[in-house]
């Protein structure tokens, strides 16, 4: 039964025509014969130059298609660039009006079939995201590892390290995203600076665009903005403005619970505080070149003065790759307090601080 969707994706090549390029040499016949023998072993792409690649599709979301070939290594393919997908494996398969199938895929002509699903039942244009079914789960995960340091000798010591950590996991309907980074510096054996900040989200997506975000949570800590410990678990909803094949940009809001533990007060301060908060957030992403990530993310917190007021923090980055696996990650970060709260001896923190990243990021 798995062979009958492969054949009409082949069959269908000729009748709705192509949906990245409106005139492409058909595949000759060994090659739809090889294909159709292995599309149970191997996934299948064919590129608008006339290549096929062969190996196993990992997700396609983004309007990208993350592909692993033996010989190429792992290859992320925009969708603007291929012809036709050809797979004989189960893959789970959600489109844009929320509707989630499961089975082999092929896509061609502008249309996309899934299992048994007819060849002209969903364009190719309403397709939102595809992850393997839940016996390859792990490849719908993605990590990410970066690592900075600069150390100066001689007149001055000065050390300064960083390390972050980018965790995703994509599937049809969902998506986890984990963040997190840590800085230290040192200068003549005094710390200068040593914060940490970690998030995490959970989005499941009612439509193409629109999603709810069930569970979030957010911890800081930063002993020289006097905060020891900063939780924020909250939930919202998010919509994309812009979604094209080299712009996102989605926004967010929701509210959250927040508890801050402070690290100095002055005698008589309550040294904690928990309070409710809301917030709102911008986040963009934009592909410059085939080499070239911009990204640039935003949030603002409605606080309580109590827990230092509202909080702004700005996050400017660019990803250049050096190879398949290594980048090249730069990022400009600012932090904003209305309100800090006074160390105990009555000294108040600066409401700004601003950084620059510089890491070498390593895919795993």
């Amino acid at each position: 039964m798995k062979i009958l969707p492969v054949a009409l994706a082949i069959a269908s090549m000729t009748s709705f025509g192509c949906f990245a390029a409106t005139k492409n040499p058909d595949p000759h016949l060994d090659e739809q014969r090889a294909i159709v023998k292995e599309s149970e072993k191997y996934d299948w792409v064919r590129l608008t130059s006339g290549e096929w690649l062969k190996g196993d599709i990992k997700a396609y979301y983004d309007k990208q298609l993350e592909f692993e070939s033996d010989v190429l290594d792992t290859l992320y393919i925009d969708r603007e660039d291929i012809f036709m997908v050809i797979s004989g494996r189960s893959h789970a398969v959600r489109f844009n009006d929320g509707t989630v199938l499961e089975g082999p895929l092929n896509i061609s002509g502008g249309y996309v079939v899934v299992g048994m699903s007819r060849p002209d039942q969903y364009k190719y244009s309403d397709l939102v995201s595809v992850a393997p079914s839940f016996d390859d789960a792990l490849s719908a995960w993605s990590i990410k590892v970066g690592i900075g340091a600069n150390i100066s000798k001689g007149n001055t010591e000065q050390t300064e390290y960083s390390a972050s950590v980018d965790i995703k996991r994509r599937t049809a309907s969902n998506r986890l995203l984990i963040n997190a980074l840590a800085d230290r510096t040192s200068n003549d054996d005094e710390i200068t600076e040593n914060n940490i900040r970690a998030s995490g989200t959970f989005d499941w997506f009612y439509t193409k665009s629109l999603y709810f975000r069930p569970i979030s949570f957010d911890y800081f800590r930063d002993p020289f903005q006097n905060i020891d410990h900063k939780y924020t678990i909250g939930a919202g909803i998010g919509y994309y403005l812009i979604d094209t094949d080299k712009t996102e940009w989605d926004i967010g809001m929701g509210p959250a619970f927040q508890h801050t533990e402070f690290s100095d007060v002055v005698e008589g301060t309550d040294k904690t505080n928990s309070s409710s908060s809301f917030y709102i957030e911008s986040n963009t992403e934009y592909e410059l070149t085939s080499d070239i990530d911009l990204t640039f993310d935003y949030k603002f917190t409605f606080a309580e003065t109590a827990a230092g007021g509202n909080a702004q923090s700005a996050k400017a980055g660019a990803s250049f790759d050096i190879t398949d696996d290594i980048d090249f990650d730069i990022s400009f970060v600012w932090d904003h307090l209305k309100s800090p709260v006074a160390n105990a001896d009555g000294t108040i923190p600066e409401n700004d601080d601003y950084k620059m990243v510089v890491q070498l990021g390593i895919e795993l």
